[in-house]
C-alpha cells in the first residue's frame, strides 16, 4: 500500500508538471497585464554571452513568472488564503476596510517632501511671474482609515509642516473637506461628484468669484465596470467601481491640446476606459502638458494647475469658472521645459495640487 501511494504521488505530481508544462507552451505569451497594470516579460534571446553571465537564466525566471499559466488565479488564491485562512491583515501592503481596499503609504519620507516643497518655490521663482500662488494637499484614502484599524500611516501633521513652512504661497486646507467615501473602493483616487464642493473650495480661496455648478447642474455619465488599480494589487475577488464623469454645455464646450498628441481632445477621453487604466478618461491621463479652452466660461479668467493624477478629475470642474485652464506634470516634463511648453503671465491662477503620496516621493518632480 505504501508503494502504490508512492507511485500516486509521483504520477499526479508528475502530471501537474507535465500540464503545466504544455499549458505554458500551448498558450501564446501576453505582453501587459491589465490587472497589474505592467508590462510582462518576453522570452529573453539566447546567447552564449547571456549563459555566461547569468543573465540568461535571470531574465528567464522573470519570464516564467511573468508568463506562468494562470498567474492571475493563482494570485487571488495567494491573497485570499492570507486573508481568510491565515488572518493576516495585509498582502503586499494592501489591506481591506469594509468592501475598500487600501495600499498602506509609510514612513513619511521628510527629505521627498522637503524636495518637493523646495521645488515648488524654485519653478515659482524662476519661471512663474503671477504672484498668485496657491497650494492644496489631496491626502490618500489611509488619512481616514489607517489609524483606527491599526495600520501604520504617514505622519500627516509632519508633512503639513514642512510644506507650510517651505512653501512660498497660500495654502489652502482641503483635508477636512474630504472623508473616505469621496474616493473610489477600489483606487486611490477622488471621486468626480464628491469634489464638485473641493473645486468650488479652491476657486473661492482664489479669488475667483462665481459658481462651479452650471445652471441645472451637472449631468452624470457612467462607465463601468471600473477595475482600479487596488483590483490588481490587491488580486481579491473585490466588487469593481463605476467611473462617473460630469458634464454640462462648459465641458461640452471645451477642447484641450496637448505637446504629446495632435489635434484637440474633449476633456473625457472615454475611449481609453477600456485601457489599461480606465480613470484616464479624465483629461486624457499622463500627460506633460494640457491646455484646456473654456469658451463658455463664466470669466476671463485662467488657471495654471501643477498636479499629479489627481488633477485630472477635477480638472473640467473649473471650466465653468476659468477661460482657461493648463496642466502641468513635473513627473513628466522638467522644470527648466516649462518656457518652451507653457505660456505663463502675471495674471494666471497658479495652483499646485499635489497628493500625499506624490509628495512622500517627491524626487519624482523634476
Amino acid at each position: 500500500m505504501q508503494k502504490v501511494k508512492y507511485i500516486a504521488i509521483a504520477a499526479v505530481s508528475f502530471v501537474m508538471l507535465f500540464g503545466i508544462a504544455v499549458w505554458h507552451l500551448i498558450l501564446p505569451d501576453q505582453e501587459t497585464s491589465r490587472s497589474e497594470r505592467r508590462t510582462l516579460a518576453q522570452a529573453p534571446a539566447l546567447t552564449a554571452e547571456g549563459i555566461f553571465s547569468g543573465d540568461y537564466m535571470k531574465a528567464l525566471e522573470t519570464y516564467l513568472l511573468d508568463q506562468f499559466p494562470g498567474r492571475d488565479g493563482w494570485r487571488t488564491i495567494k491573497a485570499v488564503t492570507r486573508f481568510d485562512l491565515f488572518r493576516q491583515l495585509d498582502n503586499n501592503d494592501v489591506y481591506l476596510v469594509g468592501d475598500s481596499v487600501f495600499k498602506m503609504e509609510y514612513p513619511l519620507k521628510e527629505e521627498q517632501v522637503a524636495y518637493a516643497a523646495n521645488k515648488i518655490n524654485e519653478v515659482v521663482s524662476t519661471y512663474v511671474p503671477s504672484d498668485r500662488i496657491y497650494y492644496s494637499i489631496v491626502p490618500d484614502k489611509n488619512y481616514f482609515v489607517a489609524e483606527a484599524h491599526g495600520y501604520p500611516h504617514l505622519d500627516y501633521d509632519r508633512l503639513v509642516e514642512i510644506m507650510t513652512s517651505t512653501v512660498n504661497g497660500q495654502y489652502l486646507d482641503i483635508l477636512d473637506l474630504l472623508s473616505v467615501d469621496d474616493y473610489y473602493r477600489t483606487d486611490t483616487h477622488w471621486n468626480q461628484p464628491d469634489i464638485v464642493g473641493i473645486a468650488q473650495f479652491l476657486a473661492d480661496g482664489m479669488g475667483l468669484g462665481v459658481s462651479l455648478t452650471p445652471e441645472g447642474g451637472y449631468t452624470e455619465n457612467t462607465l463601468s465596470p471600473f477595475y482600479g488599480v487596488y483590483c490588481g494589487q490587491s488580486a481579491l475577488p473585490v466588487e469593481p467601481d463605476v467611473l462617473t464623469y460630469l458634464t454640462s454645455d462648459a465641458t461640452n464646450a471645451a477642447s484641450m491640446t496637448g505637446v504629446e498628441f495632435e489635434g484637440k481632445w474633449p476633456v473625457y477621453t472615454t475611449t481609453k476606459f477600456d485601457g489599461m487604466d480606465g480613470y484616464d478618461v479624465f483629461a486624457g491621463g499622463a500627460q506633460a502638458v494640457l491646455t484646456i479652452e473654456s469658451p463658455l466660461a463664466k470669466t476671463d479668467r485662467e488657471l495654471v494647475i501643477f498636479r499629479d493624477s489627481y488633477g485630472s478629475s477635477i480638472s473640467p470642474l473649473f471650466l465653468e469658472g476659468y477661460a482657461k485652464v493648463t496642466l502641468i506634470d513635473l513627473r513628466y516634463i522638467a522644470a527648466k521645459l516649462l518656457p518652451d511648453f507653457v505660456e505663463l503671465n502675471e495674471n494666471q491662477d497658479v495652483l499646485f495640487l499635489y497628493s500625499t503620496s506624490l509628495l512622500n516621493s517627491g524626487m519624482l518632480l523634476k
